[in-house]
């Protein structure tokens, strides 16, 4: 057995390894033929172009997670993990809205394109909801004009698909996405994915879930952008607002992932008084439980907090000035019926309005 390379013996052999030389020793041995093998050396080139260029790798758009995976790249598979209502939708709407202009197919089986373009418009604009549809409402065309935009320009890039789809109709949809952009995508999202149709459907919804997680895995495989995909937990492995390990995810395709991020609302944790709940009001919490690349770095156990904005949804970094614990509570009256939910709206939205 040959003894472990120190490091300056590596330091040494780098050395010598003139760029002539390093081109001359690649085997030039034709691989066109096979269908499996290739040589080795072609990983080098893989890996040359992506750390020669960063930006084709998808960031999160927060330094926190950022530079821990260093980017998400071809044929990996991220798994954004969380109960429902933690904010993994925003998350992934957070990281869409940090890479403008990037192709991505998003494959939204569970909230409409325009329900989607309202939240990344509120995002990238700083319009409330509620007050950008009661501008349109009555005419604004201010509004209208900020909403057009997000659509034929700012995420000119972006195609959702909102139907349910299983994995030979996504294929098909990557070949559509392909030619209508004259390029592959760079990001697919998946959101999310017990929506997925496929074979797997049984009363076990575990064996579902694995049964999905083992072909995406596969389907990944194929692709030469990086996959993220949205999965829903369940209460068989821990609660909501509790901190997401590897073994909360009961299975729920965390042995195909590349990396994992957990979600969860620190608000939700009926294990904290309703004073520390509220301080959590706003906040969203981040866990990267898996990391593959190496060092495989993760976040510390506790998660890693972040300001989720109440009014647009966009995620970022906590500051001094968030004061998280200063807000009251919310004491107004549950709406009852629609009528009551639109009145509501509309007066938030009127309060809004002359507050500018």
């Amino acid at each position: 057995m040959s003894a472990t390379l120190t490091a300056e013996d590596i330091k040494q052999r780098l050395a010598s390894l003139k760029s002539e030389k390093l081109d001359s020793i690649i085997p030039t041995t034709e691989s066109d033929n096979y269908r499996y093998v290739k040589p080795f050396h072609t990983s080098y080139d893989v890996i040359i172009g992506a750390l020669e260029n960063p930006e084709s790798r998808i960031m999160v758009g927060l330094p926190s997670i950022d530079v821990l995976t260093r980017g998400f790249g071809a044929k990996e598979l991220i798994m954004v993990s969380g109960f429902a209502h933690s904010g993994k939708t925003q998350l992934v709407n957070t990281m869409i809205a940090s890479n403008l202009g990037k192709r991505i197919l998003f494959f939204s089986m569970d909230d409409p394109a325009e329900m989607i373009l309202l939240k990344l418009c509120c995002m990238t604009t700083g319009f409330n909801a509620e007050v950008l549809e009661h501008r349109i409402r009555q005419g604004d065309e201010e509004a209208k004009v900020a909403l057009k935009t997000s659509a034929v320009d700012t995420f000119a890039n972006l195609i959702v698909v909102d139907e349910s789809l299983g994995l030979a109709a996504m294929s098909k949809a990557v070949e559509e996405a392909t030619n209508y952009w004259q390029g592959a995508p760079e990001c697919i999202v998946i959101d999310y994915l017990e929506l997925m149709q496929g074979n797997a459907f049984s009363d076990d919804a575990v064996a579902n879930v694995k049964a999905k997680s083992q072909a995406l895995k596969r389907w990944v495989k194929e692709q030469s952008c990086p996959v993220i995909v949205v999965h829903q937990n369940t209460r068989s492995k821990g609660g909501p607002g509790q901190a997401i390990t590897m073994l909360s995810m009961a299975y729920g395709g965390e042995q195909e992932a590349t990396m994992v991020i957990g979600v969860r609302r620190k608000r939700d944790d009926q294990n904290l008084d309703a004073w520390e709940r509220q301080c959590q009001q706003d906040t969203v919490t981040l866990h990267l439980a898996k990391n593959k690349r190496p060092p495989a770095r993760v976040t510390p156990a506790e998660g890693v907090d972040f300001y989720m904005d109440p009014e647009i949804g966009l995620i970022r970094a906590l500051r001094d000035s968030d004061g998280r614990g200063q807000t009251k509570f919310d004491t107004e009256t549950i709406a009852t019926s629609a009528a009551d939910a639109l009145r509501i709206a509309q007066s938030r939205a009127q309060e809004a309005l002359n507050g500018l």
